[in-house]
């Protein structure tokens, strides 16, 4: 493997990833620290610095790759996420360009997320942070309980990718009607046990509904009031994808006037969730679970990004696509790209 330069963005997620990265024969740039809440964006000026002699980019999800960065990087062979979202890398003009994006789509990432997705689920309709409240309040046993159990519901899927495929999987045997919405997965295409419908449908019959989208111009804020309050006032709200899947506000204003059961939110359009947010106003509500995008992270994810990071980039400096490749189609631009190279 020749050597290579690889730029690494500067935040928590790259710097796990730095070491590993450090283990392989290539020169290492590290970018300007993140200064966050919101994207990174670096500033043109640095661009030559930066990116003039870069072969492969690895960036966070908080770091903005557009296609001026990849104008400005005439070796430009690839650019990573360590993660699986992609949101923040322009992989249209990755692909138009010839340049393959790889990320850690690795197994333990995204059934990691399938678990956290089901967990959740149960979470909800077993009333935990309710249940949780009593105990921490010492308060007596209510003479009626509202929690249902999961077994008999219907749960739906917005969006049927690696993610959504794997809480199929884990609610075999819960004895649940799964329904799911893809444009792009036909019946033939899906899960054994997982009906195809449009979204409408999916959200008038579905007592729980769950997020597994990535954010684009067709997603971005698909779920909002009207669909919303197609929900059953008994239905919940799952999002363990994006943020900016959902309108925020709108959210608020459904789970406040009490039009749908409660939610389950693990992302949000803004991370970390600003304090002047009013989502917070649910934190330790009886029906609403917030977490800080993290509710599907374990020791085993980490230890799987470093190593499928080292194993992309090292592909890459190979002249093998990555290990996880975001834009297959790309694929044949970039032998062009790469042999144009040389």
């Amino acid at each position: 493997m020749s050597k290579g330069v690889v730029f690494v963005s500067t935040d928590w997620i790259s710097d796990v990833l730095a070491d590993a990265l450090g283990k392989l024969d290539c020169e290492i740039i590290r970018g300007p620290a993140a200064t966050g809440p919101g994207f990174t964006v670096y500033n043109p000026a640095d661009y030559e610095r930066l990116f003039g002699r870069t072969d492969v980019i690895v960036a966070s999800p908080i770091t903005k790759i557009d296609r001026s960065i990849m104008e400005a990087a005439p070796r430009l062979r690839a650019i990573m996420s360590p993660v699986i979202g992609v949101e923040s890398i322009d992989v249209d003009a990755a692909t138009e360009l010839g340049i393959i994006v790889g990320h850690g789509a690795t197994p333990e990432n995204f059934l990691g997320m399938s678990e956290a997705t089901v967990l959740f689920i149960a979470a909800l309709a077993m009333q935990m942070p309710f249940k949780q409240r009593l105990l921490a309040e010492n308060a007596p046993r209510p003479r009626e309980l509202t929690a249902r159990s999961v077994r008999g519901r219907t749960i739906g899927l917005v969006g049927m990718g690696r993610i959504a495929r794997g809480v199929v999987d884990r609610l075999q045997g819960w004895e649940t009607e799964i329904l799911y919405f893809d444009p792009y997965v036909p019946q033939d295409k899906a899960p054994a046990g997982a009906k195809k419908v449009e979204l409408d449908e999916l959200l008038k019959r579905s007592d729980f509904v769950s997020m597994h989208v990535t954010v684009t111009d067709q997603t971005r804020a698909m779920i909002g009031e009207r669909e919303l309050r197609l929900m059953k006032p008994t239905a919940y709200l799952v999002n363990t994808a994006r943020g900016a899947a959902l309108d925020e506000a709108a959210v608020y204003k459904v789970l406040k006037e009490g039009a749908i059961a409660g939610a389950a939110l693990d992302a949000f359009v803004e991370e970390p969730l600003p304090m002047s947010s009013p989502l917070r106003e649910f934190v330790g509500s009886d029906n609403v679970i917030l977490t800080p995008h993290i509710i599907g992270h374990s020791y085993d994810v980490m230890a799987s990004l470093p190593v499928a990071a080292k194993a992309n980039v090292e592909r890459v400096l190979r002249g093998e696509p990555p290990l996880y490749t975001k834009n297959p189609e790309a694929i044949e631009r970039w032998k062009a790209r790469v042999a144009k190279i040389g």
